[in-house]
């Protein structure tokens, strides 16, 4: 069934796309529909609300100074309406999910935003869904997420960068008078209607204590507008911002949370409460400051309107903030209440009966619904108003159990047939020609164990498929679920074969070169003791016959290894570290008395040259970034026959990827290829082969300590934000070309130069191959269990990267080894006499 290559790829891309499955997939519960808002004498505290937002503005920014940069608000909050903080649950991963959560009630995690990316984002259930009528003055992107807005003029909003305030102001001017006009001219189409949201999105770069002044001022404009044209009195405003960035690093905690200011008809004054306070003017007088999560804002907006919330929201209506009788509080707490148990039914019916039930069921649902009811004819408001407002942080514990159970139990399953995988490569692990003795050799079992073995997985398999159809588990679960019994199934058939596979006791230098290069994705200074440990011991006979060039190959090993103590290169912006990264690219063939052709100098010193212009003057960057898309074009196209194709091909590859470099990233490259060069070359004078177990070692460690010597993972992120300083520009349509290229041309050189050395590995392909597979996944089954889907993107990319790059690695390997075959293991090379190789 894995007899050939095609198949083996196959199975290693299964199990990460059952990753990939697992964290995309949505646990958003599906078919939920509105709350029914009961009908009171009483009507709504407002009947429309205008929604402020200014981009970036902080609570410190807002509160600084006790509030003299906002005066005119000041005047508004010393005397009506509440002042606190929006403190987002999560990072946002989006520009858009601030208002996502803002509006829908609901923080929208990195797999939402990741399959946007994958294709057209959904419409989102919030607000304005809810409200009779909704306007919006904001950007295309936000309208293509809320459909049901109404757009009363096309705006052209655009990004500006820093030291642009005055564009920014002069785009918030444009944004207010767009608004007094529709309030001038279109109004009288809603001046009777009611459950009415005007959004008013005021962007620009993030405000200073100084252009506050300005802000204020506009916002006061509005208000003053709004008044005019609604003068009943029924308008409620919120004046916030989009919750600041929850990634940005400032000692100041305010610096990440965003300021509101709510204000109207329908909120309360409260003046005095227990908790965070304000000073509130120069004289010291403190304000209570309400600490908020943005989904109770969105909880709060849909009571002041008396509409039903987002059926997605996990906002909890805050008690005390309504200026509205005990009786409307009450029933709108009910339906914020009624709201969340909708999805955690929903959210419970998806999973298994029988499955721990957590401090949430179906019976204590009822049993709240029951007694709600109760409550309302009793026409205890308070009791009814306390009872609700307690039970939603239940629902809401319930709700992320319930999201997070099928995650981990796919995760342990896919683990479980990572196993059986391993397990299945060490079976074709075949014993070399030179086997020590027949203890290597083990038997696998016998075949009456092996029956029970296979009547145990058909039982096993048959019940779960049972038990998942009854319980109605959703298709891509099932399907997730019974990826460990192909694996075993496999695995089982390959036992039944009986292959002569290798025992424990030869596994150990692989085990624990896996264990190293693990290491080094947690510390790197740990492969680099692995990595010093593996070329002193594989070249410990060099220690006997010391020599110049062993004198010279423990100098660039010593400094290979200290070099990963230093600070990572990867990502920082050094143009003379670059610059000396040139030089030692054009002089190394020379130093090391290296021929090489005219056509190859002819085709490397003009596009090093036109390399070192860009870094040091720069004229035209567009004809360096051609000139480098042109030299990898010439690299990967052209083949000449040459008989030192090894060296050319490493001459090529230095220039190449320098100019990806942007600090001393291609010196450390040189240097460690050097080194493995040097040290193959002593192994060949000593007359030493490898054979594949060991070329699969030297693949696997130099490989990998080509990344960590330089950087790591999440580096890359780095890398990526001075990506415009490299020698190919930036793009939106190439970079993930040129960040790929980063990390395989130092595996590349490293292939190119065992392939340069011992040309009878290209005989043994299959069998680097499957011990690549064999190291590469049991350390992608210790990475898998370090995916996470909430922090910072940093960290939750850089850990997927961690496990989908090492899981994919071997396949890399095998097309770059392919590539490298062609440029320097040529067939006609193989026929020339040795004298002249």
């Amino acid at each position: 069934m894995l007899d050939s290559t095609r198949s083996l790829v196959l199975f290693q891309l299964l199990l990460l796309f059952a990753v990939v499955l697992i964290y995309l997939r949505s646990t958003t519960p599906d078919s939920l529909e509105p709350q029914e808002v009961e009908h009171l004498k009483e009507p709504p505290p407002a009947d429309r609300l205008v929604v402020l937002v200014r981009d970036g503005l902080s609570a410190q920014t807002f509160l600084a100074n006790r509030c003299t940069n906002v005066p005119l608000l000041r005047e508004l909050f010393l005397h009506q309406g509440l002042v606190g903080i929006s403190r987002p649950e999560t990072i946002t991963y989006h520009s858009i999910s601030p208002y996502i959560s803002l509006f829908s009630g609901f923080n929208e995690d990195a797999a939402s935003v990741a399959r946007g990316w994958l294709g057209k984002p959904a419409s989102i259930d919030s607000i304005f869904d809810r409200c009779k009528r909704s306007f919006a003055w904001t950007t295309t992107e936000l309208i293509s997420r809320f459909p049901k807005i109404e757009r009363p003029r096309e705006l052209s909003f655009e990004k500006y960068g820093e030291g642009v305030t005055k564009s920014c102001s002069e785009m918030e001017d444009f944004v207010c008078r767009s608004v007094q006009r529709f309030l001038g001219g279109g109004s009288r189409l809603v001046l009777n209607s009611t459950g009415v949201i005007f959004f008013i999105h005021m962007t620009g770069v993030e405000p200073s204590c100084e252009s506050l002044q300005r802000i204020q001022e506009n916002v006061w404009s509005l208000y003053k507008s709004f008044e005019n044209t609604f003068p009943d009195q029924k308008t409620a405003y919120l004046f916030t911002s989009n919750l600041g960035d929850p990634q940005t690093k400032s000692e100041y905690p305010l610096a990440v949370e965003s300021p509101f200011f709510l204000w109207g008809s329908g909120v309360n004054h409260v003046k005095s409460m227990p908790g965070r306070s304000f000073a509130a003017n120069e004289t010291g007088f403190r304000l209570p400051l309400h600490v908020l999560n943005p989904p109770h804002l969105t909880a709060l907006m849909s009571s002041l309107l008396g509409v039903p919330p987002p059926v997605y929201s996990r906002g909890m209506l805050p008690k005390g903030m309504l200026n509205a009788s005990l009786r409307y509080e009450a029933n709108a707490m009910l339906t914020n209440a009624k709201q969340l148990l909708a999805q955690a039914r929903r959210l419970r019916e998806l999973h298994p009966k029988r499955m721990p039930a957590f401090w949430l069921n179906f019976q204590m649902m009822d049993n709240f619904l029951k007694e709600s009811v109760a409550l309302q004819k009793q026409r205890r408001f308070r009791a009814l108003l306390d009872y609700s407002c307690n039970y939603m942080p239940v629902l809401i514990k319930g709700m992320d159990y319930f999201k997070d159970y099928y995650r981990h139990v796919s995760v342990m399953a896919v683990s479980f047939a990572g196993i059986a995988w391993i397990y299945c490569l060490r079976c074709h692990l075949t014993v070399g020609k030179k086997c020590r003795n027949q203890i290597e050799i083990l038997e696998v079992i016998s075949s009456k164990r092996l029956v029970y073995a296979r009547g145990f997985h058909r039982l096993l398999t048959v019940v779960l498929v049972i038990i998942m159809m009854l319980e109605r588990i959703p298709l891509v679960v099932q399907a997730i679920l019974l990826v460990p019994s192909l694996y075993w199934r496999t695995t089982l058939k390959i036992l039944g074969e009986k292959p002569k596979m290798v025992c424990r006791k030869s596994l150990i230098s692989t085990t624990l070169l896996a264990l190293i290069c693990l290491g080094g994705f947690f510390r790197r200074y740990i492969l680099a003791v692995g990595y010093l440990g593996f070329a002193s011991y594989k070249n410990r006979e060099a220690f006997k016959r010391r020599g110049l060039q062993f004198y010279l190959w423990l100098l660039l090993l010593l400094g290979l290894t200290v070099v990963s103590a230093l600070p990572e290169s990867l990502g920082c912006s050094q143009p003379g570290a670059l610059m000396f990264s040139i030089f030692l690219t054009l002089l190394r063939p020379l130093a090391c008395g290296v021929y090489i052709n005219p056509l190859t100098w002819l085709s490397n010193i003009p596009v090093l040259l036109a390399a070192l212009e860009y870094i040091l003057i720069g004229w035209h960057p567009w004809v360096m970034y051609l000139v480098s898309w042109i030299y990898l074009g010439f690299f990967a196209l052209w083949q000449r026959r040459n008989l030192q194709a090894s060296e050319v091909f490493f001459f090529n590859l230095s220039t190449l990827y320098t100019l990806t470099c942007t600090s001393n990233e291609s010196v450390v490259i040189q240097m460690l290829a050097m080194e493995l060069q040097l040290a193959l070359r002593m192994k060949l004078k000593r007359n030493e082969s490898i054979g594949p177990k060991t070329a699969a070692h030297y693949i696997l460690v130099y490989s990998w300590y080509s990344l960590f010597v330089i950087g790591s993972f999440p580096a890359f992120d780095d890398f990526l934000d001075i990506l415009h300083e490299t020698c190919f520009g930036y793009s939106p349509l190439t970079y993930g070309l040129v960040m790929v290229l980063k990390l395989i041309l130092p595996w590349l050189l490293v292939l190119s130069i065992l392939a340069g050395n011992y040309k009878n590995l290209a005989s043994s392909e299959r069998e680097i191959f499957v011990r690549l597979l064999l190291m590469n996944s049991a350390m992608s089954l210790v990475l898998l269990h370090g995916i996470t889907n909430v922090g910072p993107w940093r960290e939750i990319l850089s850990r997927f990267a961690e496990f989908a790059v090492v899981q994919v690695f071997p396949l890399v390997w095998l097309l770059l080894w392919r590539f490298t075959q062609l440029k320097v293991g040529s067939k006609w090379m193989s026929q020339l006499p040795n004298e002249l190789l």
